[in-house]
């Protein structure tokens, strides 16, 4: 019996980085399933004669294209440079219940997981950057920033619920002074603001009160003017509370004379009515449960003509009229206010005195040995985002490709409608079947993809999509893209959460893909 698990006549490795719930075992450090923690970097310390590095992981090199010159046995491991030697070859002979190949090496799986869920701190073996700070909500639900090239691990704001890893597009918040609506930028019609009179979904008592006048059967609101880029799809949104008034509009108009427009009752929660006007095109609406009451409010749609817009807040009476007779003292409270370039709310820019934007996030693994096989694949990923997809876009939740080809490996979902699909070039020129799963809007997406030489195939959440697909070679593939394409293509952006990507270096049978997405 050997200090390794052994599972198919292949020792076990995780090159996933520790978690507290790791168990070791002569001084090995082990996933709770058994696999030995592995890390490619070379070993600082031995432990037990094996070679470890100094966050407790076996450091291993690839030694399947035959052992490095310099190998030395150790209590019957073979070592190179300080690190165990392991390879995908099939097993020859086994030695103190390890199995070898012929060379002499650990005939080993190297699996590779990352987890994204519960966590606040990003595998080492992924490089991220973001060229701006972001926001994200924490593990309590409080609001918070992250710095310039720190990822965003968010949480559901009213379940408390651990979403993933946050990957975004770069969005630009049009409106200023977002959080002050006492600000001269903000017009006040038959209205006034109170600043800072409750407690924001930041945590910092910076939400402002709208009230209404008091007057006759006129339209309380608070409105800016903000710079439209060119005439597209713009999505408005703001952070809303309610106090003696329990109803609210917000709206994006271009020109003046033409927009969207949504109305919420935050009694129930809900989006009780949405329309377009002059000439708009409605693309959708939303409303989100934040905490302590919070709600944000999002309506998204294209304005006829024009080369300046409005964000648009108002308030409602109690059987949703925006003319009604204002008492001088009701009103509801107000933060975050956005508008943004876009069919769909991207999250919170803060901005003061200009319109500020937010960098897209990247994230990639740039180095792929040991635990690459180039001859056969498995991806599996667990992925969400809100659908349907935008049209025009593919987002992707992570991409196996080439950077000198454009050969791709990879999991996307199908523009405009409530699907996913495993469109790929893969090798370059051949294009995989495009039959669609469908999937729900709401939940999420557990999609695996598989290939090797002859045969491919993908499911997604316990449903096999299309046919087994002829695979003729397969490229080579050196970088991993997590929630974007390769080059971080724009439309390929997953604008979601990230929750899990595990790598099998084999072809896992059609039952295998359909057992792990279910």
């Amino acid at each position: 019996m050997s200090l390794f698990n052994v599972v198919n006549d292949q020792a076990q490795f995780d090159a996933a980085s520790n978690v507290s719930s790791d168990v070791h075992g002569a001084g090995i450090r082990f996933t709770q399933a058994g696999a030995a923690r592995v890390t490619t970097s070379a070993g600082t310390f031995f432990n037990q004669g094996i070679p470890m590095s100094d966050s407790g992981q076996v450091a291993i090199v690839d030694a399947t294209a035959g052992l490095p010159s310099d190998t030395v046995y150790l209590n019957g491991l073979p070592i190179s440079a300080n690190r165990v030697c392991v390879s995908r070859n099939a097993r020859s002979v086994v030695s103190n219940g390890l199995p070898f190949d012929s060379n002499g090496a650990i005939a080993g799986a190297i699996n590779f997981d990352l987890n994204f869920i519960g966590t606040d701190t990003l595998d080492p073996q992924v490089t991220f950057t973001r060229a701006s700070t972001g926001t994200f909500f924490n593990s309590a639900g409080v609001l918070t920033s992250a710095a310039t090239n720190a990822p965003r691990f968010d949480y559901n704001p009213s379940t408390l619920v651990a979403q993933g890893l946050l990957i975004e597009e770069s969005r630009a918040n049009l409106v200023t002074y977002s959080e002050q609506f006492d600000n001269a930028a903000w017009t006040k019609t038959n209205s006034s603001i109170t600043a800072n009179a409750a407690t924001a979904p930041s945590g910092t008592v910076t939400a402002d009160k709208l009230i209404e006048a008091l007057d006759v059967n006129l339209v309380h609101q608070t409105t800016q003017s903000v710079t439209v880029v060119s005439l597209g799809t713009y999505t408005a949104s703001c952070y809303v509370k309610a106090d003696t008034r329990t109803r609210v509009r917000i709206g994006f108009l271009v020109g003046g004379t033409s927009g969207v427009v949504a109305d919420a009752n935050l009694t129930a929660g809900t989006i009780t009515a949405a329309s377009a006007f002059g000439g708009g095109s409605a693309v959708g609406s939303s409303i989100q449960a934040i905490n302590n009451g919070w709600y944000r409010i999002t309506v998204s749609g294209t304005g006829a003509a024009g080369t300046s817009g409005e964000c648009r807040l108002e308030l409602l009476d109690a059987s949703g009229n925006r003319q009604y007779n204002g008492d001088g003292t009701s009103g509801l409270f107000l933060w975050g206010a956005q508008t943004e370039a876009g069919a769909f709310p991207t999250s919170y820019i803060p901005t003061t005195t200009t319109a500020l934007t937010r960098a897209e996030d990247r994230a990639s693994i740039n180095t792929m040995s040991p635990w690459y096989n180039a001859s056969a694949s498995t991806i599996y990923a667990e992925h969400f985002r809100p659908l349907p997809t935008p049209a025009g876009t593919f987002p992707r939740a992570v991409d196996f490709v080439s950077t000198a080809t454009s050969d791709k490996l990879g999991i996307n979902q199908l523009d405009n409608r409530p699907t996913v699909s495993s469109q790929n070039l893969y090798p370059s020129g051949l294009s995989w079947p495009f039959t669609s799963v469908a999937a729900d809007a709401n939940n999420v997406i557990k999609h695996a993809i598989a290939a090797t030489v002859g045969s491919g195939r993908y499911a997604v959440n316990g449903t096999l999509g299309g046919s087994d697909y002829a695979i003729a070679s397969i490229p080579a593939l050196d970088q991993v893209v997590i929630g974007s394409g390769k080059g971080f293509l724009f439309n390929s952006t997953l604008n979601g959460w990230v929750r899990r990507i595990t790598y099998y270096p084999r072809r896992l049978s059609n039952a295998e893909l359909q057992a792990i997405t279910a």
